[in-house]
């Protein structure tokens, strides 16, 4: 069932004492739009301390990088120009090598950096557990960015949402 995976992908993140903001579906969802989605979207702050955080903590539940490359090379500012330039990577992805459908994406490209997503992050209490989800805002400059079918209809939920506010 995804929503424990999510639940133990989150507790998993708190307890490793790891910076990062849920967006993606699941923080559209917590935003208040009920919707399916398949994985768990993240943005972290890239220090070398917690890219091992994340990448313990996702290891810690079974999830394995998809990448041959290990997570620590997030860290690595060059790295991941390199990847996102030219390798056009959006996500640095971790599954379950037993159930494709546990996945994690950590953002590796965002129109919002990583310190405003934090800065400007709604704080909520989800599974028993605090998180800072992406503002409206923050996701609405996401979702026009990446444009897909869903992204749209994302966008259309949560300006309805803001106009009801």
């Amino acid at each position: 069932m995804p929503e424990l995976f999510y639940h133990d992908a989150l507790r998993a993140l708190s307890q490793a004492g790891a910076r990062f903001v849920v967006v993606g579906g699941v923080a559209v969802n917590l935003q208040g739009v009920p919707r399916p989605t398949a994985d768990l979207d993240i943005a972290i702050e890239l220090s070398a301390e917690n890219v091992r955080a994340v990448a313990d903590a996702f290891m810690g539940i079974g999830l394995r990088p998809r990448l041959p490359e290990p997570p620590e090379r997030l860290a690595e500012p060059d790295t991941l120009r390199d990847w996102v330039e030219n390798r056009n990577l959006k996500a640095y992805t971790f599954q379950d090598p037993n159930n494709p459908l546990r996945n994690a994406d950590i953002l590796v490209s965002s129109p919002v950096p990583y310190e405003e997503l934090e800065r400007t992050a709604d704080v909520i209490e989800a599974l028993g557990l605090r998180v800072r989800i992406a503002s409206i805002s923050a996701l609405l400059r996401m979702k026009a960015v990446a444009g897909r079918e869903q992204d749209l209809a994302d966008i259309d939920a949560l300006e309805r949402i803001l106009k009801d506010e």
